[in-house]
């Protein structure tokens, strides 16, 4: 993950230009902004807006809340040299991390909301972009709850513009065959796929001792969803973990990472034109 500062283009900044992790919306001011063309009446830039989206929501006894988070703001620093061969111009907004979690609501410090509010909420964000001259709103989205992405394809059919709101889902076939087994299987919540993300991006916030200790719980939320269930107890996911998270590695996280990467850099040149980039 990057660590240098960096203009909108890649370039080392002047000084006062300075994006720190990247080329990061929220840590610039509105005159670097406006440098890269944003804000000007009818003006149309190369400016892409990556969301990172999460949730706040139960990760077993060994990741954080904000697990979705981390992995979603990983894959999106990913895909920004893919992004840059693209001739674009990524920028990384402040993560969204609150959404519908109706499976994990049962457990303290879940933090669900309304499908609707999440939507109405994304469209707001592009309808604000799209005034600004940005080329697209690209959703990184790590959080599968149905409610949740069901929230984002209706912000994307509510905003209504000409520009576009992206969302490369990982629950189409094409994009879940680049990830893991684990991850296909459906029993990845806070397991091997998802802990190894964690260990590569924020190892810090891995509570190491219990990791290693936790068995394998083949419950699979793909096959749970498919049978209408719709909490993680019914599913069998009493701990709010299933998959294999002591067989995690921060090797298999980094890899996954570089997928995930690939995959954005690839949707966003299928709707905005320009070779795969990654």
């Amino acid at each position: 993950m990057s660590t240098a500062s960096e203009s909108l283009d890649g370039s080392t900044p002047r000084e006062g230009r300075a994006f720190p992790r990247g080329p990061s919306w929220g840590d610039a001011t509105w005159t670097d902004l406006a440098g890269a063309g944003l804000g000007r009446r009818g003006e149309k830039t190369r400016v892409v807006a990556l969301l990172p989206a999460g949730a706040v929501e139960a990760h077993g006894p060994h990741l954080p809340l904000v697990t979705d988070v981390v992995i979603a703001s990983a894959a999106a620093e990913a895909a920004l040299p893919g992004l840059r061969r693209l001739a674009l111009r990524p920028t990384l907004l402040p993560p969204l991390p609150y959404a519908a979690a109706p499976f994990a609501a049962g457990f303290p410090g879940t933090i669900s909301v309304r499908p609707a509010t999440v939507a109405a909420l994304l469209a707001d964000v592009a309808a604000s972009l799209e005034r600004q001259g940005a080329a697209a709103l690209v959703v990184v989205n790590a959080h599968l709850d149905p409610a949740h992405l069901a929230s984002i394809r209706d912000a994307a059919r509510a905003h209504g513009g000409a520009m576009p709101v992206i969302h490369p889902d990982l629950t189409e076939p094409r994009w879940a065959r680049r990830l893991t087994d684990e991850f296909r299987s459906g029993a990845c919540h806070a397991g091997r796929y998802e802990t190894s993300v964690v260990m590569a991006a924020a190892p810090e916030l891995v509570r190491e001792e219990v990791r290693r200790g936790l068995p394998a719980n083949p419950a699979s939320l793909s096959r749970a969803i498919r049978a209408g269930m719709s909490t993680f107890e019914e599913a069998g996911v009493e701990e709010a973990y299933c998959g294999d998270p002591a067989a995690a590695t921060g090797e298999e996280g980094a890899k996954t990472v570089e997928a995930l990467g690939r995959i954005v850099v690839e949707t966003v040149a299928e709707r905005l034109g320009g070779g795969e980039g990654a």
